[in-house]
């Protein structure tokens, strides 16, 4: 399949205890579909993968498939990443058997592994599941950078394609260019918003963009200005986009995504501790708040807000 459009690493909200918050959870993705997010990238690192059980994430995935169910061609995209192969696998299956689009998975994480470990893994996912599988570059999070040889052999045994963070231009183009003039099915899926204009015109047509968490409206606006070729809109909204990343980056990206709904009104529950949420009275939710509205004025875009009011 091809995967295109606005995607979101959806954060998982928690209650106090560190208890999956189901409600609020599927509030929160039911509320992004309906400002136009076009698919969920599901327990990566904005949505506490690595901090939940397989059974929990399993959870989320079926959560994810309920709030899909009121809406008309949205994409779940579970990332199935674990420290180990098994577990991996395991989650892999249970994504397909609930009926998701597709899987992604990190690379095994913490030990640093080898080129030829590296495929292994990734060739045991795509022998497991019938579903595409993408590798999801991040070597901040995993100690594993990928190379052009490797990921020309991961084409070789189906990978389907891959989700990128760190956005190396030089590495970019080579897998997609390359791609494309082999003739190859492969996708190349930028992992964050930053970089989504000049990565279109070079073919790239999905983004897994953390903004969507907490300002769907104008990461919608910027991909539908794109995808319609309104040039000078989509800069301007990129420009924003850009502009308001910079600002919530004061922290972990699922801290400041908590901090942006509550600033918008919105509870929005808690993350999972160890990372901790300031406490309501810091002075960053008002000028957050500030920023948010700033950002939505610039494009002309209504700036929804919630009645939550912290104590």
């Amino acid at each position: 399949m091809s995967i295109k459009g606005s995607l979101v690493p959806n954060i998982t909200l928690f209650d106090a205890d560190g208890r999956i918050d189901a409600a609020k959870t599927r509030w929160h993705m039911e509320w992004m579909f309906a400002k136009g997010v076009d698919g969920l990238f599901l327990t990566g690192s904005y949505g506490a993968g690595p901090l939940m059980s397989n059974e929990e994430r399993v959870s989320i995935y079926k959560l994810a498939k309920q709030s899909a169910s009121g809406f008309s061609g949205k994409i779940l995209f579970p990332h199935v990443g674990c420290i180990d192969t098994n577990h991996a696998v395991a989650l892999a299956k249970a994504a397909e058997a609930i009926g998701v689009d597709a899987i992604g998975a990190v690379p095994p994480y913490y030990y640093k592994h080898t080129d030829d470990a590296i495929v292994d893994y990734y060739r045991a996912l795509i022998q497991a599941v019938k579903l595409p599988v993408f590798a999801y570059n991040n070597p901040e999070t995993s100690r594993y950078t990928f190379n052009l040889k490797t990921v020309q052999r991961l084409q070789d045994i189906g990978l389907a394609g891959m989700k990128d963070s760190p956005l190396q231009l030089g590495f970019i183009s080579q897998v997609a260019y390359g791609a494309q003039e082999a003739g190859k099915d492969f996708q190349f899926i930028a992992g964050t918003s930053t970089g989504w204009l000049p990565l279109y015109h070079m073919g790239v047509r999905a983004m897994i963009g953390g903004m969507n968490n907490w300002a769907p409206e104008i990461m919608t606006e910027l991909v539908r200005a794109t995808f319609a070729g309104e040039w000078d809109r989509a800069r301007k909204a990129y420009l924003v986009m850009m502009q308001l990343s910079a600002k919530l980056h004061f922290t972990d990206s699922t801290i400041a995504s908590h901090m942006a709904l509550y600033a918008r009104g919105f509870d929005a529950g808690f993350p999972r501790r160890p990372m901790l949420l300031p406490k309501f009275g810091d002075p960053k939710y008002a000028e957050v708040r500030a920023d948010l509205e700033k950002g939505f004025a610039e494009l002309g875009l209504p700036f929804e807000t919630g009645s939550f009011k912290p104590a």
